[in-house]
């Protein structure tokens, strides 16, 4: 049988797979509850599954691992650690962020600020974030399928809407069976690549960059690796932290998984077997990574950094089992792509044109108008992946800062300091908005979400304490005023 024939059985099957999944969760998604949050109903095994499905995306699978064979174990540093302190970071406001019943995140600004603007205007943020981060999903699923099917990589991303579309449009519940279906199939893929290549790497079980270097000079390999992370300094590796850290920390797609969560308890233990599954699958990846790149270093000339992962197992070490793997990257970018497009179609309808409309739509107007945003969104993030970037993980993490940027200040200043006033957080939204394009276009010594970070922070704390000062003297003045007149109203 031949290999484009197997891969066209197995990606048939999947077809059908998320057919059934997304057309059996239709008739469950009849209210903007059900569709956007699952009514606030999810144990913490479907929130394990939605929250690692929408975590490990094709930065993940091919960007990490592309970069870990260029670049080694530094990678760590700004990808993975940030990652989990983010992660930590989530699990702090789990109190508080249920504390508000919302639907979205741009809504719990709009209530926590009482600002319909700034709902507005994060609604938007958000829908715009999102389209960009998509082409991440499309790319990786255009590579995967265009190996898969033996076709270009143009005709692939256009099977997309296969897959992304119909399973959004089955609202959470769809999302969350989708999920865990690709879960399972990557888990499995990962295991199975790991120790494949362990085993060809002779007399060595755990690799490391002293070992790739020993190993490849043998062979006249140069063991730079000469990818994008060479020459960081100490300082740049620690402030990527305010771009895929601090981003994620901030991040929509994380947070309406907590207000999802049936109880507070749920949404914790959801954070906790997240990061312990995921410390395995970076473990993985990481030794996968090293391990390419002492079989294969002739690789680094040949492939770009996302392309490795798929080109290695596609070509230098096919098998019959090679058709399953290429579907499970396919898996992993549908499943942070599906995530991602219900909440442009949330933010769209709900924050953006329901907020604008003057009156409050009906339910099933806002469930129509999701589904058209979320085909808006689809088509749009399609043709912007056409011309794709050329590393997606350094591109996610630069749509990461802009959410640190804009974001941070509001969910963290927010919940935490209740003195926060309206005027401090439309300081800070567009503070960030501001900044971020200013240090996105300098050579700095840091990251660039770190000062846009920074000044956003600082713009929030002091125009909400300023307005509370200006307050304060009002009132003050205000007394003193009263007092004379009663004085006065005396004497006479």
């Amino acid at each position: 049988m031949s290999r484009t024939l197997v891969y066209l059985i197995y990606f048939t099957l999947y077809s059908f797979l998320l057919l059934f999944i997304g057309k059996s969760s239709l008739r469950d998604s009849d209210s903007i509850s059900k569709f956007f949050i699952g009514e606030r109903k999810n144990g913490t095994r479907a929130l394990f599954f939605t929250f690692v499905g929408t975590w490990i995306s094709a930065a993940t699978i091919l960007g990490y691992t592309g970069n870990v064979y260029q670049n080694g174990t530094r990678v760590l540093a700004v990808s993975v650690i940030p990652w989990f302190i983010g992660a930590l970071l989530l699990y702090s406001i789990v109190g508080r962020l249920r504390e508000y019943e919302i639907y979205t995140i741009p809504e719990l600004f709009g209530k926590r600020f009482d600002s319909r603007l700034l709902q507005v205007m994060s609604g938007l943020l958000t829908a715009g974030g999102y389209i960009l981060y998509l082409v991440i999903q499309i790319k990786g699923f255009g590579i995967a399928a265009a190996s898969l099917l033996n076709i270009d990589y143009k005709v692939a991303v256009f099977l997309v809407y296969l897959f992304i579309l119909y399973s959004t449009f089955g609202g959470f519940n769809s999302v969350t069976k989708s999920d865990a279906c690709n879960l399972v199939m990557l888990t499995i893929s990962v295991a199975i690549v790991y120790f494949t290549v362990l085993s060809r790497v002779e007399g060595a079980w755990f690799l490391t960059d002293s070992l790739v270097k020993e190993r490849i000079a043998a062979r006249g390999f140069a063991a730079e690796g000469g990818g994008i992370f060479e020459g960081y300094s100490g300082f740049m590796y620690a402030t990527t932290f305010f771009g895929w850290g601090m981003g994620l920390a901030a991040n929509p797609q994380y947070l309406i998984r907590i207000v999802a969560a049936k109880d507070h308890r749920s949404a914790r233990q959801m954070i906790v077997w997240a990061l312990l599954f995921l410390a395995a699958v970076y473990f993985a990846l990481t030794e996968i990574g090293l391990g390419l790149r002492i079989l294969y270093p002739e690789l680094i000339d040949r492939c770009a950094t996302d392309d490795i992962f798929v080109y290695a197992v596609n070509n230098m070490m096919f098998s019959r089992f090679s058709g399953f793997f290429l579907l499970s990257v396919i898996g992993a970018c549908i499943s942070t792509a599906n995530s991602q497009l219900l909440l442009i179609g949330s933010s769209l309808s709900y924050d953006v044109t329901n907020e604008l409309a003057g009156r409050r739509l009906s339910e099933e107007r806002l469930l129509n108008l999701t589904r058209l945003f979320i085909f808006i969104g689809g088509t749009s993030a399609l043709l912007l992946s056409l011309n794709p970037p050329g590393d997606i993980l350094s591109f996610g993490s630069d749509i990461w800062g802009l959410f640190s940027a804009m974001f941070t200040p509001l969910i963290y200043g927010g919940l935490y300091w209740k003195r926060g006033s309206r005027q401090g957080a439309l300081a800070a939204f567009f503070t960030g908005a501001v900044c971020s394009g200013l240090f996105y276009r300098m050579a700095l010594p840091v990251y660039w979400a770190f000062p846009a970070t920074a000044c956003s922070t600082a713009v929030y704390l002091l125009v909400s304490l300023w307005g509370e000062r200006k307050a304060g003297r009002d009132t003050k003045k205000e007394g003193k005023e009263g007092d004379g007149g009663e004085a006065s109203g005396e004497k006479i």
